[in-house]
């Protein structure tokens, strides 16, 4: 049985950490936070738990799916799915998906969606049909800019659909992000079948929904930031918290780092770096970018009546309305949050220099000015909070590098959403770089001669 320790429980960490404890690896994690989850984590607010920003999945993320299904979770009690339906709070736009089976709930997005003419319509197709042909491979270094202008799609398009789609999955504007990367996610969702597109919203917290569930049986430190790593005799791992001069425990026989990119590179940076490969790799995390996403929670005096639990918001930087999404959790009867309104900003590096006060007043203001009139208004808010994630995405640029999970440094791993793989900084690119990353080491712990 090999000891391998797991820093980060974050969801790649606890998926890699779980799958490792069921191949028979004897395996402890390290979580800097008090709280499970990483960057998908329960908070407290002063009226109640919330998440530490909003999060929403979709039927495509089948390994984070199956994960739960394995766990014993039903994703069915777990989420309030819907199918594809992106509507303006202003009820002005909508594109969606029908109930339908495949293919013909694309249907819905022709003859369904509101705000679009038919030019429009049948430029969506022309770039599915493109992206198809390509086989979700647009050349290196395009950006989803010059793939939106070459597949001849409209200024109306671009703002209505391409740039909230390319925000919400990428983080990183579409004249700056990645094609590939952008394809990517298409090819699993709107190129897929009707349940791939279908959209998930969480009803239990985010450390509740299954992380809490995959590490119940595998010894966790919550609260213990791990500040460096050392070879034993035997290049065995030590870890040291907070007095550098006491290892935590035995030595491992590998560890897994599953922290963002800044702890990272620190860990890697109190090893030996002698090797051009291990330089290289250090060269890679420190050019990776990060880019904020920012969630205004608002507890209203009594439940909101808009019956939509999802709408988009159109921006007007301008007048500081930054939201692109809003979430309506009363009208989840069984959400954790109960009648907690949630905004999300996407690419939020324009909230850093203001203040939280300016940011949640024009925020309020963003909604009620974009709600139809006489229809649900918005009850007065009694509190708020304001939550931002600095590095809560690298940016998805074209030139983007990303390192392999198996990593120069004898018995280091990576897990992370930043390990190198076709898909952005999203929690099922998490999960799935853990699961990866725990067969990588089993495998290669089975092929390895026994220590004396």
């Amino acid at each position: 049985m090999s000891r391998i320790a797991v820093i980060g429980a974050g969801w790649a960490g606890a998926a890699c950490a779980w799958q490792l404890s069921q191949q028979g690896h004897e395996v402890t994690v390290f979580e800097s936070s008090p709280t499970l989850g990483g960057r998908a984590r329960r908070v407290q607010a002063t009226w109640g738990t919330i998440d530490n920003g909003q999060h929403l999945l979709i039927g495509a993320y089948t390994q984070t799916l199956e994960l739960m299904t394995a766990l014993g979770l039903a994703p069915e009690q777990r989420f309030h799915r819907q199918e594809l339906r992106f509507q303006s709070l202003d009820q002005t736009f909508s594109f969606g998906y029908w109930p339908l089976p495949a293919p013909w709930h694309q249907l819905g997005a022709i003859w369904g969606s509101r705000g679009l003419g038919w030019k429009d319509k049948l430029a969506l197709l022309k770039l599915m049909s493109h992206l198809k042909k390509q086989r979700w491979q647009p050349p290196v270094g395009q950006t989803v800019a010059q793939l939106l202008t070459q597949c001849g799609q409209s200024p109306l398009l671009i703002e209505r659909l391409w740039q909230p789609l390319c925000i919400a999955a990428l983080n990183t504007p579409i004249n700056e992000a990645c094609a590939q990367i952008f394809a990517a996610v298409l090819r699993d969702s709107l190129g897929s079948g009707r349940h791939s597109t279908q959209l998930l919203i969480p009803l239990k917290d985010m450390t509740q929904l299954w992380v809490q569930q995959a590490l119940q049986d595998i010894p966790y430190h919550t609260g213990t930031p791990i500040q460096k790593l050392q070879y034993d005799a035997q290049q065995r791992l030590l870890l040291f918290s907070q007095k550098p001069h006491h290892a935590l425990a035995q030595p491992f026989d590998c560890c897994v780092i599953a922290t963002q990119v800044p702890p990272a590179v620190r860990l890697l940076q109190s090893l030996e770096t002698s090797t051009h490969a291990q330089q290289e790799v250090l060269s890679t995390l420190k050019e990776i970018r990060f880019n904020p996403i920012a969630t205004l929670y608002l507890q209203p005096e009594f439940a909101w009546t808009l019956p939509t639990p999802m709408s988009m918001l159109y921006e007007d930087h301008a007048r500081r309305h930054y939201g692109q999404w809003v979430f309506n959790h009363a009208a989840l009867p069984t959400s954790f949050a109960q009648n907690t309104i949630s905004i999300v900003i996407s690419d939020a590096a324009a909230l850093k220099a203001q203040d939280k006060a300016t940011v949640t007043a024009a925020l309020i203001e963003q909604l009620q000015s974009q709600l139809p009139r006489g229809q649900h208004p918005l009850p007065p808010i009694v509190d708020s909070m304001l939550i931002t994630e600095q590095r809560a995405t690298f940016w998805a640029s074209p030139q983007l590098k990303r390192p392999k999970a198996n990593s120069p440094w004898p018995g280091i791993y990576f897990a992370a959403d930043w390990v190198d793989s076709d898909y952005p900084a999203v929690l099922e690119g998490a999960v799935r770089s853990g699961l990866s990353t725990a067969k990588l080491i089993h495998t290669a712990l089975s092929d390895a001669p026994s220590r004396g």
